[in-house]
Formats: C-alpha cells, structure tokens, sequence
C-alpha cells in the first residue's frame, strides 16, 4: 500500500501545490455534510462573573489582551465557572451561535467513546489492532501490527506510516492502515497521527456494531443536552474519528462540566470517573514542537493536572482548568496545528495557576456593563475591520467594474475557498475562468465563474455582509466586508471573506491595470502554517533548511508564497455580469 498511496499522494500534492493542471482526487463521491441546521440550542445557564467569584475586570483584561495579539485572529470565546457561563463573546463578525468546523477537537470524542467500552468491559486497553480486525486482515499486518494495541492507539504511539492524506488517496482507510508499514517500535515514541484516531473509531464500529456518532449520542450527548451535532464520514461510512465533527461552541462546554464532574450528569454516572482521570493525565510525553502540553487519551494535559484541553488545529478548543472548574472554548483562525500559539500562554496567564478565584463576588453593575457591552464589539487590531474602520470612499474605485477573464493556468486552484479548505476537504477548485465586481456607494458584490460554477458574494465597505457559497456540494455560510487600502501609492480594494462555520479566511486584493485588474489572492491560516507543517516532516525539515539546502530552501518558499498568495492579471471583458 505504501508505495500506491506515495505514488497518489505526490501527483496530488504536485499538481495542487504546483498549479499545472486542476487536481484530481482519486476519492470519488465523498459525503459533505448538510448545511448550517439553524436551531436554537440550549446552553448552560448564564451568570455574572462575580456570582461565580471571578472580576468582570479580568475577563475584559484577558478579551481585550487577545484583540491586540498579532499572531492569532480569534473568532469566538465562552467562559464558564462552575457550570454557569459568565462570558461570551465575540470578534468582527463573527458569532457564538453558528456551529463551527473542528478538526482534532474530534479526538477527544472518539476517545470519549473508546471509554464507553472499555466501561462496558468489551475492549482492553492491551487489545491488539490484529485480533479485532481479524477478520479482514491483510497478511502484511500481522508482521507490521503484530504488537499494535487500542493503548498504543490512543497516546499517539503506532509509528504507522499512513498518514492524513492517506484520506485524499484511499477509499478503504481501514485495509490502507493495516497494509502500511511503522516507522518505530509501537509504545516506543510519540508520533501524532490522525489515522491513529480514525481506527480508533473503526474499532467502536466493529466492536459495537454501531456508527460511533450514534453510540454518543445515546449514552452521552444526549443526555447531556447536545442535539445538533454532525460527523463527517469516509468512503466506508466511519466516522473520521480524528477530525470532521460540527458543533456549536457552547455545546463543547457541556462536555467539559461532565468531565469536571467525574462522568456524572444530572445525579447519572454516563461514563466511568476512573477512564476521566486516564485519559485526562499524562500518558506520554511530547516533543517541544507541540507546545506546552503532554498526552492522555486523545486529550491534551499538563503533567501537574491542573489543565486539560480538548484541542484541534487552528484554534477551536475546550481548555479546561479543573482544580477551579473554570472552562474556556475557543474558535479562532491561527497559524498553529498544535499547541504554541500565544492564546495557551495568555489564557494560563489569566486564568490558570496560580490564579485562584473566589466562591462568590460583591457584584460590580459597572464593571459588568463595561464587559457586556465589549462582548459584542470585539474587533481583532489586525484586521482590516480595525485598522479600515473609517474609511467611507471605497465607492470612488467604481472604475473597477466589469467582468474580467482568466487564462486558463493561472485559474488553476483559485477560488474563493482557500486552498487550505480544498485541501483537508479534499474538494479542490475547478479553476477559475472569470472574475467581476460591481460596485456602488454602499458596497459591492463580487462574481467568479469556477469550471462551470458561478458564485455571487455580496460586501459592504467596512460593514459584513451575510452571504454563502455552494462548494464542493455543500452550502458554506460567508461574511464578506471590503475596504480600501494604500498599496505602494496605489489605491486598492481588498475583500474579506469570512466563513463563520471555519478557520478560514480569504482575502481579495484588487488594483486597477492599463487593460483590466490585477488580483492577489491570500489566506489565513495560510504561508506561516503550511510552512510549520512542511518543516515537521524530514523531508520538510532538509527542503527548508537554509544551511543544508540553501537553492532548495529559497525555491520552497518561494514556491509555497506563489501557491498562496499568487497575484494574476485579468484582462476587462464585453460581458455585463457572470
């Protein structure tokens, strides 16, 4: 399997990372998840910071400490403390009540469900990959995989070689895995590896006979309140297990208080407090590169205790401090996959030890006002938003109208979807062939034409305006605002394109040429985290060491700025719209 799944995998990433042709997936049919549900949830119950002994004061200090971080774009944050939420806010423009994408946030879920059988007493821990899926097993598994166990699974210690975009290249995940060779002795190191996860999931499957979602949601989300929630699937109907879920913010928290609280829910042991406090502790350690934090069961976890987060790349999070049952979820967009982002640092300053809070506060009505009131006008300082927030002119670049064409290998993996989104979705862009704007003093609305896709998103200057997108068979919620910038002189319009649901932006630079526009298409997460991941593999770390590869670093780079920043010129058209 290994070398069919190089072989797929290079072509891919050659010809989406390279731009010389659209990219075909050797995945066909994928299922995408339904749109946005739209329903009213029910969150814990809300209070005062000072009812649950924490100063209004310092939950400002800390929501206003990370507007002004450079090196993180949040979206969402809601605290609690003891069951009842004294915080939830918001930054430009985005909101607390949309559900929102998670990737290795899924983990601990999974993880979650492992414990529900091994309570059950229908797995061990020392259970070999081999014996449960005995059944399909490929010869070249009982020598690779002999002594693979759930445990192994779990703490992130197989040293499988198949890896996430094994999901881009396969169909039968399960018989990929089991082909595929291991790197190290499994037990002997810490690798983290999503497909690890995705097993994990399988194994609830075979041994249960059930979806893992549907083994949750009996025992566990349902009875704790969490009605609205969606896991993507692979080719074969499993739940991903690693990434994938879609869930709303405020329902992570009810999680939180469950493992705050032992496993029990309203006065009913749902899982055992025994598997909490394995899976929450530290099982192995992890290398600096991840961050601050060490390994349980599918769980992150200081080795003193008193923090455990549930946590997947690009910001979405359910930190949780137990000793003074404060907890804190997060969605955000940030050059990260792990945990060195400076939201872990800020977060433990304000709120982790040594900081104690009290039982119960005087209430402080002024305070209060003061945070209630900065709550739902949070604007991140580096955005456009902030630092364009008077502009009022954008109306006199209306000398940009017009439809504009593409040639066909510059149109290769343009989109409005960042790239970054094509790729974890395995959805790639059909190349774009057009692209026009129509502005007016208010706003503006921005056409493309993709393969044969037309999309229309609509914009105000400076002010967000709802939208959405049908990609990839699927309807992506959008919220899009433009302002002017000054460019080397120049007076340019550039677009933000938020997706509410996602860690994603796009932005949309556009300035007037002698026959038409130039357009530079950025993204974030974009260059700083695409060159993170690159440089956690070997051939990464030799690709881009400047040292040892000092042509080959500065084409790399280079390389990498053209895939996600590139700027293409389009020539004015006779056609009136898309």
């Amino acid at each position: 399997m290994d070398l069919t799944f190089s072989k797929n995998a290079v072509q891919i990433f050659t010809q989406w990372f390279g731009r010389n042709g659209n990219v075909v997936s050797s995945v066909k049919d994928e299922i995408r998840r339904p749109p946005y549900p739209c329903v009213k949830i029910n969150p814990l119950p809300s209070s005062s910071p000072e009812a649950q002994g924490i100063e209004s004061e310092r939950v400002l200090k800390y929501l206003q400490r990370l507007c002004r971080e450079p090196d993180i774009k949040m979206q969402t944050v809601i605290i609690a403390r003891n069951g009842h939420i004294i915080s939830r806010a918001h930054f430009y423009p985005y909101s607390t009540d949309i559900w929102h994408a998670s990737y290795s946030l899924s983990k601990s879920l999974t993880g979650l469900a492992i414990g529900l059988l091994y309570d059950d007493g229908l797995i061990s821990l020392d259970d070999k990959l081999i014996d449960i899926f005995s059944d399909e097993l490929p010869p070249v598994a009982r020598i690779n995989h002999k002594s693979t166990t759930v445990k192994h699974l779990l703490t992130m210690q197989t040293g499988v070689f198949f890896n996430e975009l094994g999901a881009v290249t396969e169909t039968d995940w399960v018989r990929a895995y089991l082909e595929s060779g291991v790197k190290f002795k499994p037990g002997t190191q810490f690798e983290y590896n999503s497909m690890n996860t995705y097993m994990l999931s399988a194994i609830v499957k075979k041994v249960s006979g059930r979806g893992m979602l549907d083994l949750l949601r009996e025992r566990v989300l349902s009875p704790i309140g969490i009605d609205t929630i969606y896991w993507e699937k692979c080719p074969r109907g499993i739940e991903k297990g690693g990434w994938g879920i879609y869930y709303y913010p405020d329902d992570i928290l009810k999680l939180g208080l469950l493992y705050i609280n032992g496993g029990v829910w309203n006065g009913e042991q749902l899982i055992s407090e025994r598997w909490i406090k394995e899976s929450t502790k530290k099982q192995v350690g992890t290398p600096d590169e991840t961050g601050i934090y060490d390994y349980g069961y599918q769980v992150w976890c200081k080795e003193d205790r008193r923090t455990y987060l549930f946590n997947g790349m690009f910001g979405q999070n359910l930190i949780v401090f137990p000793e003074t049952n404060i907890m804190i979820a997060t969605t955000a967009s940030i050059d990260e996959t792990f945990q060195n982002s400076p939201l872990y640092t800020i977060t433990e300053k304000y709120f982790g030890h040594p900081y104690r809070p009290r039982g119960h506060l005087d209430e402080n009505p002024e305070a209060l006002s003061e945070l209630r009131d900065a709550e739902g006008s949070l604007i991140m300082h580096n955005s456009d938003a902030y630092i364009h927030k008077n502009d009022t002119d954008c109306h006199s670049l209306k000398e940009l109208n017009g439809v504009y064409s593409v040639n066909t290998e510059d149109g290769f993996g343009l989109s409005v979807m960042p790239e970054l989104y094509q790729g974890v979705h395995n959805c790639f862009a059909e190349g774009l062939r057009e692209f026009g704007l129509t502005l007016d003093k208010n706003g503006g609305e921005l056409s493309t034409l993709e393969g044969n896709t037309a999309h229309k998103l609509s914009f105000g200057y400076g002010k967000a305006v709802p939208g959405c997108v049908c990609y990839g068979k699927e309807t992506i919620l959008t919220s899009s605002y433009a302002v002017l910038i000054d460019d080397n002189c120049e007076k340019k319009l550039r677009i933000t394109i938020c997706f509410p649901e996602l860690p994603n932006v796009r932005y949309i630079t556009v300035g007037k040429t002698a026959d038409g526009v130039s357009v530079k298409w950025e993204e974030a997460p974009g260059f700083d985290f695409l060159a993170k991941l690159i440089d956690r593999t070997f051939f990464g770390k030799l690709l881009l060491d400047k040292h040892t590869m000092p042509a080959g670093s500065e084409f790399a780079v280079k390389r990498m700025r053209y895939f996600l920043s590139p700027t293409v010129n389009m020539k004015k058209t006779q056609k009136e719209s898309i």
